[in-house]
């Protein structure tokens, strides 16, 4: 393990991107990061939204592991040893019925692997950094727009052209949650029925999660550095997020973005930038007026007062996979345990990425895990440059959601933060961080 430095990875006969032409077209370098970010509004639409990425996370593996010069910044050592003991844990409940959905979520922290590894030693000629970042906006754009079809599509639930395709197969509960058509998750455990986006996400926590670490991205490549024209389509945009983040009724989310928002201008203020702290209490007074004048207040009261069966339920959870951690702590338990606290509960090893990698992995897994997050972390946060300070905010508030969400796939958005944050550690510090 030593330094990663830029390489040309892809096969010879790539064609190289500018790197200051904005584009959303992709090429036989990019494509697997196109599939997961410019290109999933097609890939809902064929219904291989929770395909392609495992899809991208085994081409990113084949890239690194099939060029010898690749290099893997020591911080990510932690990671590799988390990736190697993973299969341990099935080795616990070994059986042909549960090794797809086991073998879709390694592929998942593998892709988070490879895309740091990808990102880190790539070079900036061959992928610029401004089209990562460019692509993860494009990727929130989506979601924040797949946030107001699933208020006009409620209940749209239904095959998508790939699961009618696998016949049968495509019914499997698994399969179904990554495949089909699946708008909003309905729910009235409030003291209303209410539709919370999940598209094109599997759920609505993981459309919560995705927003939350893709808006940094989304701010940097909309709002920072850019023309006049650009800022404004960028700010209206922002603007626009708020009716769906708030009525999505994700606390995971508001926290997030709050902590993340006050960190930022706390951290421009230890150096002088007071811009910031305007900035945090314009949003305050913004969000204050939509809560008092549309519905989202009510809604927002009701979810932060009347959740009372889904903290119960969420309590039970955590208390279990405590309980089942405890009980093997090495390895874990390799698979979610289902529950029945009340009708559809979620099972055991769900609900954050916590409890997930306490649950299937053991305290060893889970050790090694936050042990890479907490050295990323804090290494991204010594990056002085613009486009490193936006990755690490995105790994901080990816920090907080840690406890709230699965992070499943997000954790390959993740890696491709954190590998941002490595290449450009290696550039030289800039005044406009």
């Amino acid at each position: 393990m030593t330094t990663a430095r830029p390489l040309d990875l892809p096969e010879a006969g790539v064609p190289v991107a500018r790197p200051n032409r904005r584009t959303l077209r992709p090429n036989r370098a990019t494509w697997p990061l196109w599939a997961i970010t410019v290109g999933m509004p097609l890939a809902f639409l064929f219904g291989v939204h929770g395909v392609v990425w495992p899809i991208a996370a085994v081409v990113f593996s084949a890239r690194i592991f099939l060029h010898r010069e690749t290099r893997f910044p020591w911080s990510t050592v932690p990671l590799v040893l988390f990736v190697l003991w993973i299969p341990l844990s099935f080795s616990v409940v070994f059986s042909l019925s549960a090794l797809p959905i086991f073998a879709y979520r390694f592929s998942l922290f593998l892709g988070c692997l490879a895309a740091v590894v990808w990102v880190a030693n790539i070079s900036e000629k061959q992928v610029p950094t401004s089209q990562i970042v460019d692509w993860l906006a494009a990727l929130w754009i989506t979601t924040i727009a797949f946030g107001y079809l699933a208020q006009v599509l409620p209940h749209l639930d239904m095959p998508s052209p790939f699961s009618m395709l696998l016949g049968p197969i495509g019914r499997i509960d698994f399969l179904a949650r990554i495949s089909d058509w699946h708008l909003a998750d309905n729910q009235d455990f409030l003291q209303r029925a209410f539709s919370r986006p999940a598209a094109p996400w599997a759920a609505a926590n993981s459309w919560g999660a995705a927003v939350g670490i893709l808006t940094p991205f989304f701010v940097r490549s909309w709002l920072i550095d850019v023309n006049a024209k650009r800022r404004k389509i960028g700010l209206a945009l922002l603007a626009a997020s708020v009716i769906p983040i708030l009525t999505s009724a994700n606390r995971g989310l508001w926290i997030g973005l709050i902590v993340g928002l006050v960190y930022f201008a706390a951290r421009k203020a230890l150096r002088g930038r007071f811009g910031a702290l305007a900035v945090l209490f314009g949003a305050v007074v913004i969000v204050g007026i939509l809560l008092v004048v549309t519905p989202a207040g009510s809604l927002v009261q009701d979810r932060l007062g009347g959740s009372g069966n889904s903290n119960e339920a969420r309590s039970e959870l955590y208390v279990d996979a405590w309980r089942g951690a405890v009980e093997s702590p090495l390895v874990g338990n390799g698979v979610p345990r289902k529950t029945n606290y009340y009708k559809n509960s979620p099972p055991v090893g769900t609900h954050g990425l916590l409890w997930y990698l306490m649950f299937i992995h053991g305290f060893v897994g889970l050790a090694l895990f936050l042990g890479w997050l907490a050295i990323e972390t804090f290494r991204s946060g010594m990056v002085r440059t613009p486009l490193g300070w936006w990755a690490h905010l995105s790994i901080v508030i990816a920090v907080i959601e840690v406890p709230y969400y699965g992070m499943l796939p997000h954790v390959i958005v993740l890696g491709l933060a954190v590998g941002i944050s490595h290449r450009e550690g290696r550039q030289r510090p800039s005044s406009t961080a």
